[in-house]
């Protein structure tokens, strides 16, 4: 495991020890993590769907503008349009990067904690670890070099074929009891979470395929909803090509990425889809857009009644002064 990979991995290890020991279940563990990770998101959430509504009100002043500058050569359009944007205090990226670098940073911590299961779940200790991995070398006759992050993996596969050549006096039947009950855990039915399913495609093809059809679900209604509330935007070929990236993303990694990963890309891609309904049916843009100009009026008229006052004030200073 590289240097970064072993930073990473180390507190999402903990965590995922943490969780497992409490529910006995790894499955259900990293339910808990996805859960959390998008109760994080949901401020970025919130905040992305009343960025939304705002670009959808200022669309018209923006149509306006490119229709001014239609068939004219330069940046005159462009510069005018983000001069509105920044009047109006909008950000076409705002938060927007939020939740994918959150997902990328989890998805590397879960990676480098599943390649690790002793080390980093279990927290076997250093002389433990160096036992387990003496005999598994020597027994197997294989150079843990070139196996890199997979050797772990392999040594727990092994490991109830090696179970009686490890020192008892290292490996105690408390530990052993510890490994025999992950390598169960790890296991739900036929699907082995620490396998990659372009390695093991006739019993974990089921992992991208599912991985792929959730992410789609939010991508499709992401598409309807703009399509409806913005016909112009919708034209533009690149939102059929971002339709259709996240599900080929969410393929791409969980066919490569261990099975546990893709479960987790699964739940995450599950939970989106229900927190994106629920956030457009609580936050509908008619209504984020009555709010945000009801705000902007009573800002407008603040701003109005303290220019006012400043007035009055310099106007009853200056008598003041004529009067002396």
């Amino acid at each position: 495991m590289t240097a970064f990979y072993d930073w990473i991995a180390t507190p999402f290890g903990w965590i995922l020890g943490v969780l497992y020991s409490l529910t006995d279940n790894y499955l259900l563990s990293l339910l808990i993590i996805t859960v959390f990770v998008r109760l994080i998101l949901v401020p970025s959430a919130i905040t992305q769907q009343k960025n939304s509504a705002k670009q959808m009100r200022l669309q018209a002043k923006v149509n306006k503008i490119k229709a001014k500058y239609a068939g004219v050569q330069g940046r005159e359009a462009q510069q005018e349009t983000q001069e509105l944007y920044s009047r109006e205090g909008f950000s076409a990226s705002q938060m927007g990067c939020l939740p994918m670098a959150l997902n990328l940073i989890v998805m590397m911590g879960l990676y480098g904690a599943i390649y690790a299961p002793l080390s980093k779940v279990l927290r076997l200790g250093d002389t433990v670890m160096e036992e387990l991995k003496t005999v598994y070398a020597a027994a197997m006759n294989v150079d843990l070099a070139k196996q890199g992050t997979r050797y772990e993996l392999n040594l727990l596969h092994e490991f109830a074929n090696l179970s009686d050549k490890f020192n008892s006096d290292i490996v105690t039947d408390t530990v052993r009891g510890k490994i025999t009950d992950l390598t169960n855990g790890l296991t739900i039915g036929k699907i082995d979470l620490t396998q990659i399913p372009k390695e093991n495609v006739k019993q974990l093809i089921i992992i991208p395929i599912l991985a792929g059809v959730s992410a789609l679900l939010t991508s499709l209604f992401m598409y309807l909803k703009q399509r409806k509330q913005n016909p112009e935007m919708a034209k533009n070929p690149t939102m059929g090509c971002m339709t259709f990236m996240s599900p080929v993303i969410s393929v791409v990694f969980a066919i490569t990425l261990p099975a546990g990963i893709g479960c987790y890309w699964i739940i995450s891609n599950i939970l989106s889809f229900i927190q994106t309904v629920a956030l457009s049916a609580a936050l509908k843009p008619e209504k984020v857009i009555a709010a945000q100009m009801i705000d902007e009026t009573v800002e407008r008229r603040s701003r109005e009644e303290s220019v006012k006052k400043r007035v009055a004030l310099m106007a009853a200073q200056q008598e003041q002064q004529d009067n002396d």
